[in-house]
């Protein structure tokens, strides 16, 4: 994975803390939630929980929620600066559940599978993604 940049305002130079989580299946993603509580131990009880169950749904939305669905490695890391926490899930191209009932009728559709967004977009100050041969998705909490 090649490192990602946090771009720096007017040019001043600021201290960035990154951790890697490791993701490899088969951890556990309250296993995962509890590591990243763990390395925000400075923050307050909200923000930790918060960063935590951010990086839960991040990891989620790019493994996917068909079971079976990830083809290849997934990671998660934490940066910290100045009062800033950036969670920033990848891995590879994963189908959705809709997508893979489209494909096969008898499939159920998941009614959870679209609540990550919601997840992400209520707990997180700015949030985004990326797409190409990787799946790039990213979160920060003040």
């Amino acid at each position: 994975m090649s490192e990602l940049t946090w771009p720096t305002g007017g040019g001043r130079v600021t201290q960035v803390v990154t951790r890697r989580v490791r993701v490899q299946p088969p951890r556990r993603l309250k296993a995962i939630t509890g590591e990243v509580e763990a390395l925000l131990d400075g923050l307050n009880e909200d923000s930790r929980r918060s960063g935590a169950l951010l990086a839960s749904e991040l990891v989620a939305q790019v493994v996917g929620r068909v079971p079976g669905s990830q083809s290849g490695p997934v990671g998660l890391i934490v940066q910290m600066r100045e009062g800033v926490v950036r969670l920033v899930a990848t891995g590879p191209v994963a189908p959705t559940i809709r997508a893979a009932a489209r494909h096969d009728a008898a499939a159920p559709v998941d009614p959870l599978a679209d609540w990550g967004w919601f997840i992400l977009d209520r707990l997180s100050d700015r949030w985004g993604m990326g797409g190409g041969a990787r799946r790039v998705i990213w979160a920060e909490i003040r």
